[in-house]
């Protein structure tokens, strides 16, 4: 059974996270009005996460986003995993941390600040070798802050990429985030094929529809006739973060005052705009903004390493502001 873990302040912002998928359900936050709302896309019935493929509101792993031809070479050796995106891979598999639950280590019923969990994915899971063990550790500040750390540690080398997979909507009425105006610290992106698989090099962003070095609306240069929109149908590219220990971004929303900040220890950002949404949700209902290492590092030599060496402790820590304008 799914449990669920809310954390609350007292500025009126709550967060309820699941047991299932370490998934964030709901981030309720006031906009410039004081009205309450749900600022990231959830299932209202839990059991609907079960059958979810969009990766609504999960943490990603063992590996986010893409890695090509669902292999990677490590210590000399070839390695495959699960083929779920045509002959890639995708957010760890159709077994990944978002299809599991998550053991209870410890919550704070009383402050209700924050919500720690643990999962232990067996070697050779979904291909990958090592029995890793993941801890994630959700809180909530009194200064409206809501931080995300994962601590990760396997008996044998393997590869290690997790992220949180959360749509934000801060106008959660409005069905698009087209308007919503994005900023990132970021110079270059990373272009891919089509499928969706980096090309293997970084590209300047200045004067391309993806120069979101200034703060401009999402769908300002959404429907440009650029060959990289056209392959995703939307943003769907990894920022790269510039070299001055400034690993930001924001999202504004005019109409509701709502400003999410985020601050992070990874090099890049993958921008998801919601492109493929259907169903109970439409396009760009939602934005993802997954602070992440780069997609297809294994394969990529002139990437960051995403290795992960037996017995070494790894961490990672993104931490979300929430604000009115």
């Amino acid at each position: 059974m799914m449990q669920e873990y809310q954390l609350k302040n007292k500025n009126g912002i709550s967060v309820v996270i699941l047991s299932f998928g370490a998934i964030i359900k709901e981030i309720i936050t006031p906009d410039k009005k004081g009205k309450l709302e749900n600022i990231v896309l959830s299932y209202e019935i839990n059991d609907l996460y079960r059958n979810d493929e969009f990766f609504i509101g999960a943490l990603i792993g063992r590996y986010a986003n893409r890695i090509s031809k669902a292999c990677f070479t490590l210590n000399n050796e070839r390695v495959s995993l699960d083929q779920n995106e045509s002959n890639n891979h995708l957010h760890g598999g159709n077994n990944g941390f978002h299809k599991k639950y998550w053991e209870l280590v410890e919550y704070d019923n009383i402050s209700q600040s924050y919500v720690i969990l643990k999962i232990i994915s067996k070697n050779l899971e979904s291909g990958y070798p090592g029995n890793l063990t993941t801890i994630v550790k959700y809180s909530l500040n009194q200064n409206d802050q809501l931080t995300t750390e994962i601590f990760g540690e396997s008996d044998m080398d393997t590869i290690y990429n997790p992220t949180s997979h959360s749509y934000f909507n801060l106008n959660p009425s409005h069905d698009s985030i087209l308007k919503h105006r994005l900023r990132i610290n970021s110079e270059k992106y990373i272009p891919v094929n089509e499928q969706f698989i980096p090309i293997g090099k970084l590209e300047n962003l200045k004067n391309t529809p993806f120069d979101f070095i200034e703060e401009k609306e999402i769908g300002k240069d959404i429907n440009t006739k650029n060959k990289q929109l056209q392959i995703t149908h939307g943003y769907d590219h990894c920022f790269v973060f510039n070299k001055n220990g400034l690993n930001t971004s924001e999202l504004y929303d005019v109409k509701s005052g709502r400003k999410l900040s985020i601050l992070t220890d990874q090099p890049g950002i993958q921008i998801y705009t919601g492109n493929h949404l259907k169903k109970k949700f439409s396009k760009h209902q939602g934005v993802c903004l997954e602070t992440q290492h780069f997609p297809d590092s294994p394969n990529n030599e002139n990437f960051p390493t995403t290795i992960l060496r037996a017995n070494e402790k790894y961490y990672t820590k993104t931490s979300y502001s929430f604000d009115i304008n």
